[in-house]
């Protein structure tokens, strides 16, 4: 990131989920460096949660791990309450917390392939969303930004329980886009590409071949430039951009 850019998040507090592995956890990392007080969201594995903690405080930043289930409401209350109580009301909520589907054909199928797929996506982000809104309606201020995925425009067998839930938040970021606008609240989205991180999921080199060959810029994304497209949404230089879903693949998916 360049350097004028550091710093442009001060005094801000921000909210990301699933921060301990991933891109959520570059993205926390990142608006750390922003400037940004980060409350490093995780839901089972504090350890990892506390070296992200560590490295955002040991490069002269401040954040604090806070642990939720997003799919439970109450839960979701008391993460945001710890928020305030360490930084201040949220002014940015990073909504990222995912969970990966069975990769069935579609009779292979049950419901209950999609829910799991549903409950952390769209019911995680509707509750987190709710938790941060208020607030920020009262202050007319805050960035919400949803993580979802470039298989959004890459229809795929394999993708039927996780591209139904992100689907479902593409929508949901837009109508929630149009209705905050007024309130000068942007909600936007984050689409990446297939990006190698510590909670990706195993390819084939065939596969790997494929995707970079449809890839216009020849090679795969790293977490930081996903993690610099949200700081980006986050910081007063996007404060006339909302209901955006911006691409992050090196022009592998353009919409």
């Amino acid at each position: 990131m360049n350097e004028a850019f550091q710093m442009k998040l001060a005094g801000k507090t921000a909210l990301i989920t699933g921060a301990n592995r991933g891109l959520g956890a570059a993205t926390a990392i990142k608006l750390g460096q922003c400037g940004a007080h980060v409350g490093v969201h995780y839901h089972s594995d504090r350890a990892r949660a506390d070296e992200i903690v560590a490295e955002i405080t040991a490069n002269g930043g401040a954040a604090f791990a806070v642990e939720a289930d997003v799919s439970d409401r109450s839960q979701v209350r008391r993460m945001v309450e710890t928020c305030v109580d360490h930084a201040g009301p949220v002014d940015i909520l990073v909504n990222g917390a995912r969970q990966l589907g069975a990769k069935k054909p579609f009779l292979d199928l049950d419901w209950s392939d999609y829910q799991p797929q549903l409950d952390i996506i769209v019911k995680g982000a509707f509750n987190c969303c709710q938790a941060v809104i208020g607030p920020m309606i009262e202050r007319k201020s805050g960035r919400i930004i949803n993580m979802l995925t470039t298989v959004l425009g890459e229809p795929d067998w394999r993708w039927h329980t996780y591209g139904a839930a992100k689907g479902a938040l593409l929508l949901f970021t837009r109508n929630l886009a149009a209705e905050m606008g007024p309130h000068d609240i942007t909600v936007n989205a984050v689409s990446p590409g297939f990006v190698p991180t510590d909670r990706g999921t195993p390819h084939s080199d065939t596969y790997r071949e494929d995707f970079l060959a449809l890839t216009p810029m020849g090679r795969f994304g790293e977490p930081d430039e996903i993690a610099d497209a949200v700081a980006f949404l986050a910081s007063d230089e996007a404060r006339f951009i909302t209901g955006a879903n911006l691409p992050v693949c090196g022009g592998k998916v353009m919409w």
